[in-house]
């Protein structure tokens, strides 16, 4: 179904409101799924709304967090998240981030008791909003094997980096260091095989079946370079943040299930280029951005574009002609706004937009 995503981030904001998220975190929580939406990452988006809304609704997670710094000094802040949904204290702590590198040059700032925050690009993102170079990453459940081991310990703990630029979007890379559960589990629906290298089934052995990755566990990319990766990573948000590392995380939410407690951790970080004494710093961007576009280009490939900037004109081509969102979705979202109890339904959203 093709839909207007201004009401569909509206829609998800009242269910948020309806298991007592406040207003403006329920907006946020909504804008952030949304997003994610828009910018073709359908993983991250509000299909996983009814899983944290079933969370909250029982108690899993707080609904109303007092996020709040509970340490630090000179340009590092730790915030604590009180259990609450990671969208919360992520924004926040990356608004934390930018304040102190505004004063510091640099802002450093950790989560702990966090809950799983959705896109990762998001928060690097807020700061190239203020010219800021911006960094975000998170552990969670354990779904992914280390080189050389059978079964999962560790999370795929995404890395997102946001430039800002002179002109256009930001550069934006915001990936996971395996492939993600959530499109293979897409791939289990749709009845399709999923690229090698992405898991291995239940006894650890490498397969492109997604229903036996299921069972199984993701894979680092790049093998063994990909896995120290996620080592860095892990005690970045898990030892530094004074958080759970991935293993102690529960696995539900990846496995299918709704959210339950996780108190993981997050590292957000913002840097201000001119502390560095680089005063041309986003011509010299410019100048990369103009180089790459007109490289010569392979054979077969028509342009050449940077991190971000397909996800950029995604989203501002269906911000124009309408977000295609899952009929299976919005069904999943009615029902779990039927469950709550909420004057709020998504069934004449999509009659009203399909085309």
């Amino acid at each position: 179904m093709i839909i207007d995503s201004v009401e569909l981030r509206a829609r998800v904001a009242a269910l948020f409101g309806r298991v007592g998220v406040p207003e403006e975190q329920a907006r946020c929580i909504a804008e952030i799924l949304v997003l994610a939406d828009l910018r073709g990452i359908e993983s991250h988006g509000v299909q996983f709304a009814p899983r944290y809304l079933r969370g909250l609704a029982r108690g899993d997670v707080n609904p109303r967090p007092d996020v709040r710094q509970v340490g630090g000094r000179g340009a590092v802040a730790v915030i604590d998240a009180d259990d609450g949904l990671g969208f919360i204290a992520a924004s926040r702590g990356m608004e934390t981030a930018i304040a102190l590198a505004r004063k510091h040059g640099i802002g450093a700032v950790t989560v702990r008791r966090s809950n799983h925050f959705g896109m990762a690009g998001f928060y690097a993102m807020q700061a190239a909003e203020y010219g800021l170079i911006g960094h975000a990453t998170t552990d969670g459940p354990p779904h992914t094997v280390l080189w050389g081991a059978r079964g999962p310990v560790v999370s795929n703990d995404p890395i997102a980096w946001a430039f800002p630029t002179l002109h256009g979007p930001p550069v934006v890379i915001d990936t996971a260091l395996t492939g993600v559960k959530e499109k293979i589990r897409l791939a289990a629906a749709r009845g399709e095989a999923i690229p090698a290298g992405w898991a291995v089934d239940s006894v650890g052995r490498p397969t492109t079946d997604p229903e036996a990755a299921l069972l199984g566990a993701l894979l680092p990319i790049g093998g063994y370079k990909g896995s120290a990766l996620i080592v860095a990573n892990e005690l970045l948000c898990g030892a530094l943040a004074g958080a759970r590392f991935s293993y102690e995380v529960p696995t539900t939410l990846v496995m299918g299930g709704d959210h339950d407690r996780w108190r993981c951790g997050h590292l957000l970080l913002a840097l201000d280029p001119e502390a560095f004494g680089s005063d041309n710093f986003l011509g010299r961007v410019a100048e990369f951005v103009d180089t790459v576009h007109s490289t010569e280009r392979a054979a077969d490939t028509d342009e050449i574009l940077l991190p971000g900037e397909p996800e950029w004109r995604l989203s501002e081509e269906r911000r124009r002609d309408g977000l295609p969102i899952a009929v299976s979705t919005l069904a999943q979202l009615d029902a779990v706004a039927h469950e709550l109890g909420a004057a709020v339904t998504f069934d004449d959203l999509a009659g009203a937009k399909s085309h």
